[in-house]
């Protein structure tokens, strides 16, 4: 039977963390706090890490590798881990394993996911001037809600070993691995005790087909191990059809394991970082993992580990579990093993055990090998006299038992003394386990218990009392007094417990009125309350509420009338006066029901009224503009109402098709030849017959002015922003296309034709300029270097041009009285529309599905650029000379010899 410690440590407050002791040989539970840097310590593990293995390296050295920082991190470990109460514990359970003739078995349960990564093996005690681990097993708890009874074993030990050294991960010599392993287990193997089954370049199939071949005790991996910050979970290298690494996550390989029947008791991981695990998962390292699937017992590495160490560990491992020993005395044999790599040899703190629950007697053998038969002794010679016989002496060890004994007699009549109860019980049953026929032990046994009893029924009733559980205090003090009927304080607090016993039960039940909300019954049992203890009544405000909840009624009564007289108003459609009634209701403190609501709606429905009042007037006035805005409000408020005024609607719709109403004007001064609207649709660039064009925003205000001529001589014809808004082309009479920039005015190209430049254009993607000249020719120039692409023509001069959306399509209008559609990539003719006159301009809607053209007919048309069918058609006082689609599609802009820019919708189709 393992003499144990074990240790819970948990927390969620960085650095500082509860070590509670779960149970302990010397008894009792004391609590400490634990302070500790994690975030430093983490922070050494490479250099920890890079210590232990350069220790294991044969080197000529003057002087050896220092140990220090691993002393260092040991005894911050061990002076934060026992400190306060729980250092005594430790003290007083190592007494009574040596008692026992045992080793102290330390069980850590590590709560909290950063403290498992800590090397605990480090674990230094500065008293003793020794590492834990190398002394007491050590081992980590893996919580398990079963724990397997041990594995009958005939022998030998069958061990499947997996070797796996992919090809891109540093290589690994397997045949001499196998070779010192087989080797170090030369004499297991020989005896029958262990037997090893090689699987070289494991892979995930091979494993799984050498998993269901047999009964196999223990899995022995050799390979490469990581660590996945990412998913936190670890991994082992297998590897994978082309001989590459196959990197199986922890999740996977437990899976894997579950195919082999039954499941192997113990699975050792001699690979790096094995035992790493993560921050957010105290159980994400691989060999964690193992165990809480059902592994009993998983042997890892935490740091890198070299194959001489490794070997080393396995000798001694095995050895001891062959023979039959706990796994956690085969581990700690293990790395006894590895200390035989020399005096400065640190990689025994490598290893790292973890085990299932209480799990640690994995395997019971149910047969040995038979050791050979001891030599036969030769037969003393018989002396010529026999010596007398000698006095009777004690037996051996007798008087170490005595003094065993009387250690343990005063260790529990001083605990006795100062009322550490558990502690005494405990250590007089271990008293009486060594000597069972102790008449005085078992006396103080007794007087031990009953003591124990009495403050545990002292303690519940206080902590009852404290608590506020007055029947559990009644319940205890009466115990209490029956084993001491003087105790007069007792007596006195059950009294007052009994006390606030009724005053309790009057509250519970003031609540239990509250909660089906009998308020009258809730003041009546408070006013009872009140003359058993003031100082309770009006419990949580209860009584108070009772209070309020009794007026409110009444007033609720009140509001109800107030609002059934609202309603009735609301159906008269008395608008102002239900939304007078509503609003005093909504206004009032939480409001009242859906009074804020029905305010509301009274307020729509009276503005409801009030528009179908005004659009009677403007359809009676025929304003259709307004009719058309006053229905769209109206449709917004009362949505039927686009239902019942559908053929006012459609009516107003044809009239504004018909003649749509001017939106905006602007004075130029001279006549308008050439418009463009700006991207953002805010401003509009004007040119005309003069020697300037302007820029302006859609109020009217003038925002630039550019020369582009000699005043008094050159007029500008044509004027187009590029499609991100940073650029202005112009074209005049100077027989000039120009491209200027748009914030300054400064000019960046010019391009000449023949005679004077009457149109210009931006293709949608800014890269190329259309201009239409009086030479009869509409031209395609590429803007960055002025170089001229394609060019079209007309029986007569070109007025106008401009792109498709998509920039495939050309229009172009001219004097001949026709607006034309070519293909940009062949310069064939794919559409043409007729005027009655000269077609000054042309411009596509922002979708290319309409073709806006301006003529000297005094017209401005729509057309349908697919079938060239006419859609609108508004008038000017004199000629249109410009035409521009807002950047929306919605509006159309027009220039005209009548010295204005006029701005129209576009109505529905």
């Amino acid at each position: 039977m393992a003499t144990d410690l074990e240790l819970e440590v948990s927390g969620t407050n960085p650095g500082v963390y509860e070590v509670r002791v779960v149970h302990a040989a010397a008894g009792g539970e004391p609590c400490a706090v634990l302070r500790l840097d994690v975030d430093d310590l983490l922070a050494r593990r490479p250099e920890l890490e890079a210590t232990v293995l350069a220790s294991s390296v044969s080197a000529r050295r003057v002087v050896p590798v220092c140990e220090e920082p691993v002393r260092q991190v040991g005894r911050a470990l061990f002076e934060a881990l026992f400190s306060g109460p729980v250092y005594g514990a430790y003290r007083a359970s190592l007494g009574v394993a040596q008692a026992r003739h045992e080793r102290l078995r330390v069980v850590l349960r590590l709560e909290a996911p950063e403290l498992a990564l800590l090397p605990w093996e480090t674990l230094f005690d500065p008293e003793l001037g020794a590492y834990l681990c190398r002394h007491e097993p050590l081992v980590r708890h893996v919580s398990a809600p079963y724990a397997p009874e041990p594995l009958e074993v005939a022998p030998p030990l069958r061990i499947l070993v997996l070797m796996a050294s992919p090809r891109g991960l540093p290589p690994l010599d397997t045949e001499a691995e196998r070779a010192r392993l087989e080797k170090a287990l030369a004499g297991q193997l020989a005896a029958g005790r262990v037997e090893l089954t090689w699987l070289p370049q494991a892979s995930w199939d091979s494993v799984y087909a050498r998993l269901q071949e047999g009964e196999w005790h223990v899995l022995h991996f050799i390979g490469h191990g990581d660590y996945d910050v990412t998913a936190d979970e670890g991994l082992i290298a297998l590897v994978d059809d082309e001989g590459g690494p196959d990197m199986v996550e922890a999740s996977r390989l437990v899976d894997l394991l579950g195919e082999a029947e039954p499941t192997p008791q113990l699975v050792v991981l001699n690979s790096c970082a094995s035992a790493q695990g993560g921050t957010r998962d105290v159980f994400s390292s691989t060999g964690a993992a193992l165990v809480r699937s059902g592994i009993s017992a998983v042997a890892a590495m935490q740091f890198t580990v070299s194959d001489r160490a490794a070997v080393r560990f396995a000798h001694g491992f095995y050895t001891s579990l062959a023979n039959g020993h706990r796994i956690d005395e085969a581990a700690r044999s293990g790395r006894i093993a590895m200390l035989g790599g020399g005096r400065t040899a640190l990689e025994w703190i490598t290893p790292v055990l973890y085990v299932r629950g209480g799990t640690t007697q994995l395997f019971t053998f149910t047969a040995s090998a038979t050791p050979p038969p001891p030599p036969t002794p030769e037969p003393a010679a018989q002396p010529a006299e026999q010596p007398p016989p000698a006095e009777e002496t004690a037996p051996p060890g007798r008087d170490r038992h005595e003094a065993q004994l009387r250690a343990l007699r005063v260790m529990a009549c001083a605990e006795l003394r100062i009322s550490h109860h558990d502690k005494a019980v405990a250590l007089l049953e271990d008293l009486l386990t060594l000597d069972p026929d102790n008449s005085e032990a078992a006396a103080l046994y007794e007087t031990a218990t009953t003591r124990r009893r009495l403050a545990e029924a002292h303690r519940r009733a206080t902590d009852a009392e404290a608590a506020g559980d007055w029947t559990a205090a009644v319940e205890a003090y009466t115990e209490v007094l029956e084993a001491e009927p003087g105790d007069q304080d007792a007596a006195e607090r059950r009294e007052r417990c009994r006390a606030r016993q009724h005053t309790a039960d009057l509250q519970a039940e003031l609540r239990y009125h509250a909660e089906t909300e009998q308020w009258q019954a809730v003041l009546d049992v408070d006013e009872e309350l009140r003359r058993a203890d003031p100082a309770a009544a009006d419990p949580d405000g209860l009584a108070t509420r009772a209070r309020q909840a009794l007026r409110e009624a009444e007033r609720e009564a009140e509001r109800d009338c107030r609002y059934a007289e609202a309603r009735t108003a609301e159906e008269a459609e008395d608008w102002e006066g239900a939304a007078d009634l509503y609003r005093a209701l909504a206004e009032e403190e939480g409001g009242y029901r859906d009074a804020d609501e029905r305010h509301r709606a009274c307020l729509r429905g009276r503005q409801v009224a009030e528009l179908r009042t005004v659009l009677d007037a403007q359809a009676a006035a025929e304003d259709w503009a307004a009719v058309r805005e006053t229905l769209a409000e109206l449709t917004a408020l009362h949505p039927d109402a686009e239902r019942e005024y559908a053929e006012l609607a459609g009516r107003a719709r044809r009239e504004l098709r018909a003649h749509p109403p001017e939106l905006r004007r602007i004075d130029f001064s001279d006549d308008v030849y050439a418009l463009s609207w700006h991207p953002d649709g805010q401003s509009l660039a004007v040119g005309g017959a003069a020697a300037w064009t302007r820029v302006y925003d859609t109020s009217g205000d003038e925002r630039l002015k550019i020369a582009v001529g000699v005043p008094e001589l050159h007029w500008v014809y044509a004027v187009a922003f590029s499609p991100d808004g940073t650029r202005l082309a112009t074209g005049s009479d100077n027989h000039m296309a120009r491209v200027w920039d748009a914030a300054t005015g400064r000019q960046i190209l010019q391009m000449r034709h023949d005679k004077a430049v009457l149109a210009v254009a931006f293709s949608p993607d800014g890269t190329r300029l259309a201009t239409g000249c009086l030479d009869r020719t509409a031209r395609v120039w590429d803007v960055t270097d002025g170089r001229q692409v394609l060019e079209v023509r007309h029986a007569h001069p070109v007025y106008g041009v401009a792109f498709s959306p998509d920039g495939t399509r050309l229009a172009t209008g001219s004097q001949d009285q026709s607006a034309r559609v070519w293909d940009v990539a062949t310069g064939r003719k794919v559409l043409e529309v007729r005027h009655d006159h000269t077609v000054f301009a042309v411009t596509f809607s922002p979708d290319g599905t309409h073709l806006a053209t301006g003529s000297h007919d005094h017209t401005a048309r729509v057309s349908d650029t697919t079938t060239g069918q006419k859609i609108l058609e508004v008038h000017h006082d004199d000629k249109v000379l410009a035409v521009a689609f807002s950047p929306d599609g919605t509006r159309l802009a027009t220039g005209s010899h009548d010295h204005t820019v006029r701005i129209w919708p576009v109505g529905d189709a």
